[in-house]
């Protein structure tokens, strides 16, 4: 298991620069993510007004497109609800269009903000000191590592096996979990490319995410 500097300097950071929105492998554990096509804009509006949650349902209810100068791509991240009595918080959140060969050794960090706030709201329970399933803290910032290993398919199989593996998660104690722990797993779908993170037991409430943060670092 490897580390990272989970303390690094803010200044270390990028922050991608979000348009307005617009219309990616067998899940690693068994869960359920649904895709649904009522899509609001989540950027730079009050979700609050703009979503509707239905009891027992899982509800994409925002997505927002950002540049990534750092790797010189566009990525989009969609936001779904959970279920049943999770159905108020986001539950799996969505990268979209992300080419892990373009943003090589790169970290994304990605946190949710109420309106008028420039304190990020609660996300998820995540690994604490330990990785006991006991042991939680609350995390505001989703932390993902894309691999500094250069793809050398020449296939769409190939490239598939390549990115099924090439993004890995970062959990609140700096460390490398790879693809899943206790409160937080990462899955990805070949044929449209999204990769999804799924929290265990989120702690964002939808109706208080009103705009989105992506920062992005390099590390060695």
């Amino acid at each position: 298991m490897s580390y990272f500097n989970s303390s690094a300097n803010p200044e270390d950071f990028e922050d991608g620069y979000s348009e307005d929105p617009s219309p990616r492998r067998s899940l690693r554990a068994k869960v359920n993510i649904g895709i649904f096509l009522i899509i609001v804009g989540l950027v730079g509006t009050s979700l609050a007004a703009n979503i509707s949650l239905n009891s027992g349902a899982r509800k994409e209810f925002g997505q927002g497109i950002f540049q990534i100068k750092a790797c010189d791509q566009w990525v989009g991240v969609g936001l779904t609800s959970g279920q049943g009595a999770q159905n108020t918080y986001v539950a799996n959140v969505r990268l979209l269009g992300l080419d892990p060969r373009l943003c090589k050794g790169t970290i994304f960090r990605i946190k949710f903000f109420p309106t008028g706030s420039t304190t990020a709201l609660p996300m998820y329970l995540g690994a604490g000191t330990t990785t006991a399933a006991t042991d939680s803290v609350t995390a505001t910032t989703l932390v993902t590592r894309i691999t500094n290993t250069d793809y050398t398919g020449n296939t769409s199989s190939a490239y598939a096996t390549w990115a099924y593996d090439a993004v890995t998660l970062i959990d609140p104690q700096g460390r490398d979990i790879g693809y899943a722990d206790n409160y937080e797993l990462i899955d990805y779908t070949p044929a449209t490319g999204v990769y999804s993170i799924v929290f265990t037991y989120p702690r964002a409430v939808a109706a208080q995410v009103a705009s989105i943060t992506i920062e992005t670092a390099k590390y060695s």
